[in-house]
């Protein structure tokens, strides 16, 4: 009877364990956690499994009333938990605020040095991260398989060919696309040029193969996993080599305070999406076609946790003395008027950061505001992407959020939205720059906001105008040099083109916005042509109507049968 009973055990054992090493490596497949002791991921699969354990050979020693086996489970799990619970504490904020604040140095910027000068802002790239998304939704229309695939909205800006871009790939819509899609891969990336706002689907001779929506083997942690099974990983980034190669950016962290706190990033992976091929180099060690290296979140929970616990950590909480805030969080403004069948009305404001090119590479800018006030920045940072540095520029004046407010409300009756400022040099003034974009996203104006004094705001309908405009604002400009050269430049186009008159009554009438002005579009009777007059040529244009007798001279745009107004006159009967 003894032995029966010995023989049961060890069998029910047996099957126990037979399972668990099954649901082992599973949690291990599909959670992937890195086999480093000092790694959050590894402790709590640990307590998963080891819970896994306690059920399973809960039930498999039911059968032969032994319980050794299934206590040995539960305890290991609940030992993992503590060591998650008590290393979490040991890492803390609480016990090492400074150390935490020291794990970066931020360098004091010389912002006229830094920044460079504004002056052709013909070629300037003012395309936010918001817009990139929208045109770049556009772009992919054309795909072969397009219900397999989305764009990722990150939208980095990068410089590639000596010109700006925002850069996204493509990935797989979801667990099912990725698994009908495993032979074809997925077909490029989506570039949108940050000057012109042209958006272009980027087709590659070889897919990418190897992405976080990947599945399988295939699946770029799974894959990495494979190779580094203790490396502990930040966010991948996507970039692309000068010949337009694809790969993902992989910085590897380690931790430095208590057992799980201050991870810095040691090493980059660099991965070519396309073959997989690995390749481990340090941060000095960086091709120089790589532009984002470090992730976003990472450079700015490096930044807030300097300047949050440079004094301690009950400094921050109480007293408070030298303490500062990043805008780098997600702003809800709201919206007084909402549309409920319009879903960009529901859309959060995005978070408070930009990215800009300067002489140092790609760079994350963010305000610095004191604890007491969110609405006043103290200055702002710049954090390099490529060699995670951190930058502080001194300057007191208004924060991002009120310098979009301050531009939409010079066009409060068109309600146009703000883009995301980015911040500019003119003149060695610090100046905000902002589109103001209709529903559809599409830029409207342009606005120039004075930071040190936000309301020293100007709009114009060109980028070039609105510069015109803040620099006499600012006292900067000499009005007869920028008069002339406005003068100059409309003389040479109107010359450049063939001036038209023609007269006729209208047959149909439309008004709507366009760049900013109040435009009326209208057909003559026997005549194909569309006609665009802008309201600011002729106020008189109020009344016109059906059947009205118009004489205009106008000039052909770039449209087929659409015609501009440039002069018009109203002829009553």
């Amino acid at each position: 009877m003894k032995q029966s009973r010995e023989t049961n055990i060890g069998v029910a054992r047996i099957i126990g364990t037979i399972l668990v090493i099954l649901v082992a490596v599973y949690f291990k497949w599909l959670f992937k956690p890195a086999m480093n002791l000092r790694s959050e991921g590894l402790y709590s699969y640990i307590v998963i499994v080891g819970i896994a354990a306690f059920f399973i050979f809960g039930i498999a020693e039911k059968w032969c009333d032994s319980h050794a086996v299934t206590t040995i489970s539960i305890r290991i799990a609940i030992m993992a938990f503590i060591v998650l619970i008590v290393g979490a504490f040991l890492s803390s904020r609480i016990l090492h605020a400074k150390r935490y604040a020291n794990l970066i140095n931020i360098e004091e910027g010389n912002f006229a040095e830094d920044i460079v000068k504004v002056s052709d802002m013909e070629s300037f790239p003012i395309l936010d991260v918001e817009t990139a998304q929208k045109l770049g939704n556009r772009a992919i229309g054309s795909l072969e398989r397009t219900s397999q695939y989305e764009v990722n909205d990150e939208y980095n800006l990068i410089t590639y060919k000596e010109k700006e871009y925002r850069l996204s790939p493509l990935e797989y819509q979801g667990y099912f696309q990725a698994r009908n899609s495993y032979n074809y891969g997925i077909p490029g990336y989506v570039m949108v040029d940050s000057i012109t706002q042209k958006a272009e689907l980027v087709k590659l001779e070889e897919p990418i193969n190897y992405a976080p929506s990947a599945k399988g083997d295939r699946n770029l942690k799974r894959y990495l996993r494979k190779e580094y099974p203790s490396y502990i990983f930040d966010k991948f980034q996507f970039d692309i080599d000068e010949k337009g190669i694809p790969y993902y950016i992989v910085p590897v962290k380690e931790a430095t305070i208590g057992v799980f706190g201050g991870k810095i990033v040691k090493s980059f992976i660099i991965v070519n999406a396309s073959t997989g091929e690995l390749e481990e180099k340090l941060p000095e060690e960086l091709p120089q076609w790589i532009d984002h290296a470090y992730s976003l979140d990472y450079l700015m929970n490096l930044a807030e946790a300097y300047y949050s616990y440079k004094n301690g950590f009950l400094n921050s909480i109480l007293k408070k003395e030298g303490v500062k805030n990043l805008s780098y969080e997600w702003a809800d403004r709201g919206k007084e008027d909402k549309d409920d069948d319009d879903d960009d009305d529901d859309d959060a404001y995005f978070p408070g950061y930009n990215s800009l090119k300067t002489q140092d590479g790609v760079e994350f800018f963010t305000c610095v505001t004191s604890s007491g006030n969110d609405e006043s920045a103290v200055g702002f940072i710049l954090a390099n992407a490529k060699t995670g540095t951190i930058k502080f520029y001194t300057g007191e004046g208004a924060e991002e959020a009120t310098a979009q407010k301050q531009a939409e409300s010079l066009t409060q009756n068109y309600g146009y939205t703000s883009s995301y400022p980015l911040i500019v040099n003119v003149e060695g003034v610090p100046t905000y720059i902002l589109a103001l974009k209709d529903k559809a996203k599409t830029n409207m104006a342009y606005v120039m906001v004075n930071v040190e004094n936000y309301t020293n705001a100007v709009k114009g309908e060109t980028l070039k105008e609105a510069l015109m405009q803040y620099k006499k604002t600012i006292g900067k400009a000499d009005n007869e040099i920028q008069e002339e050269s406005i003068k100059q430049d409309s003389e040479k186009e109107e010359t450049a083109k063939e001036i038209t008159e023609t007269s006729g009554n209208i047959e149909e009438i439309y008004q709507a916005i366009k760049s900013g002005d109040t435009c009326y579009f209208f057909l003559l009777e026997n005549d194909p042509n569309l006609y665009i007059s802008p309201i600011s040529i002729n106020s008189r244009q109020v009344q016109l109507k059906v059947g009205s007798n118009v004489t205009m001279k106008h000039y052909s745009s770039t449209e087929e049968q659409v015609e501009i107004v440039s002069e018009i006159m109203i002829n009553t009967k």
